[in-house]
């Protein structure tokens, strides 16, 4: 298999004995991302990333990702053009913010979507650094499929841990239509017996993770268990709970 740019990481992922590849594609490309703009290339200071920024603003997320990245100038500069935007947005819609009409006899009526404290609300979803992780994403579902055509990267899928719910589901969901001509029976006949081997595997540590617990089990070997409980939750959830903050070198 000739290796090109777009898929060393795809294939390093399948390499990585992580519990979900995808996952571990996840965790670089918000890792990538945090440093892009807010590491030692400054982006936050050029003037188009400033305005995306402005734009979407950031989730909760990461916006205490951002905090813990440790650059507190970065992050405060590009809070501080995020703020003056909102105050400016806020003194123009200011006098949009009176009491609404309501008739005697009419239904309660469902909140105006359009309305300023909608998209404040709607803003408080939007993100700079989820948007770019989707994107890189897409990216690397397109290589996945592109992939499967070549027999030494499907052995590399049967051998790796299976998938998280979340990518599980999105690899079926995309299946159909972007699945290389012939790869179809190949498909479903691995990945979801795969998915399933690999969350018995966990379930199975976690069962005794717990029974490591009980007192009569207190002398005997932890065998798989020790790091159950955070793989258990990375399986369901699409997380690394045991990751430390993500900081800047």
């Amino acid at each position: 298999m000739r290796e090109q740019i777009d898929t060393i990481p795809v294939n390093e992922a399948f390499e990585s004995g992580d519990e979900c590849p995808f996952c571990y594609l996840m965790r670089k490309a918000e890792q990538s991302t945090i440093r892009y703009v807010a590491g030692p290339g400054a982006s936050y200071m050029e003037p188009d990333v400033r305005a995306a920024t402005d734009k979407v603003g950031f989730c909760t997320s990461h916006t205490k990702k951002l905090y813990d990245y440790g650059n507190s100038l970065g992050a405060a500069l590009m809070l501080q053009t995020y703020m003056a935007g909102l105050l400016e947005e806020f003194d123009m819609e200011a006098s949009s913010l009176t009491p609404g009409k309501r008739s005697l006899f009419s239904k309660k009526q469902a909140p105006d979507s359009s309305s300023y404290p909608a998209r404040i609300l709607q803003k408080a979803d939007s993100c700079f650094i989820c948007d770019r992780i989707a994107y890189h994403m897409r990216r690397y579902f397109l290589t996945f499929f592109h992939l499967v055509k070549d027999a030494e990267f499907r052995t590399k899928v049967e051998n790796s841990k299976g998938f998280c719910m979340s990518h599980f589901a999105q690899l079926m969901q995309h299946a159909d239509q972007m699945l290389p001509k012939g790869q179809t029976d190949w498909f479903y006949a691995t990945i979801p017996t795969l998915t399933k081997k690999n969350l018995i595997r966990v379930k199975e540590d976690l069962d005794w993770f717990i029974a490591k617990f009980d007192y009569r089990n207190a002398g005997a070997d932890w065998k798989n268990s020790k790091d159950a409980l955070s793989r258990t939750m990375q399986k369901l959830e699409t997380l690394y709970p045991a990751d430390p903050p993500y900081k800047k070198d």
